[in-house]
Formats: C-alpha cells, sequence, structure tokens
C-alpha cells in the first residue's frame, strides 16, 4: 500500500498542519474584552481627543448642517435648461423618425447596430 517513507512524509506533513493550525487559533480572541486586550483599545477620552478639532467627528460641535433647496432654488437653477420639465420654448417632435433617417444619421458610426 504506502511505503514506510510515505507514511513518515504523511505523518510529518499532518503533524505540521495541525501545528500551525493550532497556533493561528490560539491567536484569535474568542472574546471581544480579548480583542480589547489585543488592540489596545482607547477610552472615550483617548478618542475625543483624536477627534478633537476633526469637522467629520460626530461630535464637531462648529458643523454646518446643509440645509435642503427649496423650489424656487431649484426652478431657478434650471431656467434657460432645455432639459428641464418646465422648460416652456420645449418643441415637441411631430412625428418619429423613420428607420431611413435613423440610417442616414448613424452612417460610419462605430457605435451603430450595424457596424456590430
Amino acid at each position: 500500500m504506502f511505503s514506510k517513507p510515505s507514511l513518515a512524509l504523511i505523518a510529518a506533513v499532518a503533524l505540521y498542519a495541525a501545528a500551525t493550525g493550532g497556533a493561528r487559533a490560539d491567536s484569535m480572541p474568542t472574546s471581544t474584552d480579548e480583542a480589547r486586550a489585543q488592540a489596545g483599545s482607547r477610552t472615550n477620552d483617548e478618542i475625543n481627543a483624536l477627534e478633537t478639532g476633526n469637522p467629520h467627528s460626530v461630535d464637531f460641535r462648529n458643523r454646518v448642517t446643509p440645509r435642503r433647496s427649496t423650489n424656487d432654488e431649484i426652478d431657478a437653477g434650471e431656467t434657460g435648461n432645455p432639459h428641464s420639465v418646465d422648460f416652456k420654448s420645449r418643441v415637441a417632435p411631430r412625428r418619429w423618425a423613420t428607420t431611413d433617417e435613423i440610417n442616414a444619421a448613424e452612417s460610419g458610426s462605430p457605435d451603430s447596430v450595424g457596424n456590430k
């Protein structure tokens, strides 16, 4: 079946795998207390001291809260925009484009359906 050297090699590999697997398992914390101890957790005072003056901190007192735009401000920003739904001068198409008109517009285009 197996020769003695191959059995010894298989046993050595199995022992090595068990030893390294066990070593890795020991280094993983099994509770949050162990994780904090390994990470060197900080107290709230230490965290607050590090975040002092940081405008992205939740506790930043001078943070300016953004205000929402009013409808009048939005409408003023869209004035003259032909893509706006409220654009008064928009010309509605009288009819759909024909196949010949579409093909003429797409002739020579690498993105045309006929070129793929």
